[in-house]
């Protein structure tokens, strides 16, 4: 931060840990390269929908964020509806459909908790969202409730880090830069609890807006799980892998070096799915 304005920062209130991820990271997050993940799927979805003969007429977002990937879908003509936790995240892609004309439903509501009427063809789950999930039985009621609007011929995509991502890539540096520039800087410090196999981010920034600062000051975790545990999981939810894949282009099998699988999940026949998940 340059030392002229170092007195200018204090006309806001600062210094507050937020409880709430996402709520002063979402600006910086869009300011970002992370919404370009988001644009890499949108381009390489086609061919997966190709790949299982699909191509839905609507698309529920879970954990939509800034909204790059639903925009793009609604661009295609999906009826899109996009889910967040952070209402900063969802103002954000609001301002991004308006921006576009586009009409996308965006909802504040918890995943593992979905309250939406009526079925869709495709649901989608991106940017190892589902890791924030540190209980497995908060995985099992995100399952069940995709298992529950969920067209019987549709498909639900996700992906997540692996253990190995958590444990090494994550940690493979003290501290990482991610914005620094005149007007905005974003560094984060990594942990990793091997025995919770949790991995921790604390973020922190100064983002120049208007004659002020923003501060940033977050604590993102992560837990890995084991492919075997996301299996149950989605079993136990009433769902059927379809594939898992280590690459969404080229389609390749998960190995122990890999850093983030994607699942494909259908609806397993209703005679064989458990009675809580049918519910």
């Amino acid at each position: 931060m340059p030392a002229s304005s170092r007195g200018d920062w204090l006309r806001r209130p600062l210094g507050l840990t937020s409880s709430i991820m996402y709520r002063d990271f979402a600006r910086f997050y869009a300011r970002g390269d992370w919404p370009r993940y988001s644009s890499r799927m949108a381009s390489m979805l086609p061919g997966v929908l190709e790949h299982f003969g699909l191509w839905p007429r609507n698309l529920l977002d879970l954990a939509c964020g800034e909204g790059t990937f639903a925009v793009a879908m609604a661009k295609r003509g999906l009826a899109v509806t996009g889910i967040d936790l952070s209402p900063e995240m969802l103002d954000i892609a609001r301002e991004r459909a308006e921006k576009e004309g586009l009409d996308i439903l965006l909802l504040q509501q918890d995943m593992r908790s979905l309250h939406l009427r009526g079925k869709f063809d495709l649901v989608t789950c991106w940017f190892d969202s589902l890791n924030y999930l540190l209980e497995i039985g908060d995985l099992v009621r995100t399952f069940a409730g995709v298992s529950r609007v969920l067209d019987q011929r549709g498909i639900f995509i996700f992906d997540m880090n692996t253990i190995r991502a958590l444990s090494t890539e994550w940690i493979s540096e003290p501290c990482y830069v991610h914005l620094d520039s005149r007007d905005v800087f974003l560094a984060s410090v990594p942990k990793y609890d091997p025995a919770a196999r949790i991995a921790s981010l604390h973020i922190m920034g100064f983002s120049r807006e208007d004659e002020g600062w923003v501060r940033v000051d977050e604590i993102h975790r992560e837990r890995g799980y084991t492919l075997k545990e996301v299996r149950q999981c989605l079993r136990k939810a009433g769902l059927r892998e379809m594939a898992c894949w280590a690459s969404l282009d080229r389609k390749e099998k998960p190995r122990r070096s890999s850093v983030r699988v994607w699942f494909v999940a259908g609806r397993q026949p209703e005679h064989a799915r458990p009675k809580s998940a049918a519910a």
